[in-house]
């Protein structure tokens, strides 16, 4: 079964696709800065230059551009400032966020397809489905579609990518266990912060109300072992998960032509 993860990329595309059915971003996006920018995709996109080369495959420089734009609109969208000095760190800082995710989907996605996994047609359609759910209208997701300067079928390939790229990881991941002494200490971590915390506002003079207080206490240890332990399994699967991709990261070649 194909896990329902999400990868940063996807949550960014579909913010933005979802901002766009609410006509916030859509807005942004069709304004005088996004429409030079649609320019400049454009212009690049002529060229056929790639941004990245990876073990002989190249990733597109207008998909690249097209990904930037949306991050840039979302985070304008949640009052980032991307305008001036500060804004233009923003998007470099974007750009290498971008170019790093990326070229680590495609080591993967190349991973996956020498292991042999692949996701069918009826896993991409029902991910598709789920995403058209959140429009009102078949009609308001193909303009959240051009807006966001894709068809169908080129969404449906993000898609058959990011499925192919969570079940690898999926595949790849070992039972985790934790042990008591694991959650305890994990406990008395929480406990020893949430405690620094309170002397914290203490010496600032903070004064919280009985109901406050009762909302920020911590927890006795039996209520949370089983919150705790979920955390700790996640945690431990992300570590294993990144050890994964920077031994494949290592493994390949990989040239970034910013």
């Amino acid at each position: 079964m194909v896990p329902k993860k999400r990868t940063i990329l996807m949550v960014t595309l579909l913010l933005a696709m979802f901002m766009v059915a609410c006509g916030g971003a859509g807005e942004d996006l069709e304004n005088d800065e996004a429409l030079e920018n649609g320019e400049q995709t454009e212009a690049v996109q002529e060229t056929g230059e790639p941004v990245a080369m990876v073990n002989g495959e190249a990733i597109d420089r207008g998909l690249f551009q097209r990904q930037l734009e949306r991050s840039i609109a979302v985070n304008e969208q949640q009052g980032m400032v991307m305008e001036g000095e500060e804004g233009d760190a923003m998007k470099e800082q974007l750009k290498e966020q971008l170019i790093e995710q990326l070229v680590q989907q495609e080591v993967i996605f190349q991973e996956a397809m020498d292991q042999g996994i692949e996701v069918t047609e009826d896993d991409v359609k029902a991910e598709l489905d789920m995403v058209k759910e959140q429009f009102e209208t078949e009609e308001q997701f193909l303009d959240a579609l051009e807006v966001n300067q894709f068809t169908e079928d080129e969404f449906k390939d993000m898609l058959t990518v990011e499925l192919t790229v969570d079940t690898f990881l999926d595949h790849n991941s070992t039972d985790v266990s934790v042990e008591e002494s694991e959650l305890r200490e994990y406990y008395d971590l929480h406990e020893q912060q949430y405690q620094a915390q309170m002397e914290a506002m203490e010496a600032e003079g903070q004064e919280l109300s009985e109901e406050e207080m009762a909302m920020m206490e911590l927890p006795p240890y039996e209520e949370m072992k089983e919150q705790l332990r979920e955390q700790l399994i996640m945690e431990k699967q992300q570590e294993e998960q990144t050890a994964l991709i920077n031994e494949l990261m290592e493994n390949s070649e990989i040239e970034i032509m910013l």
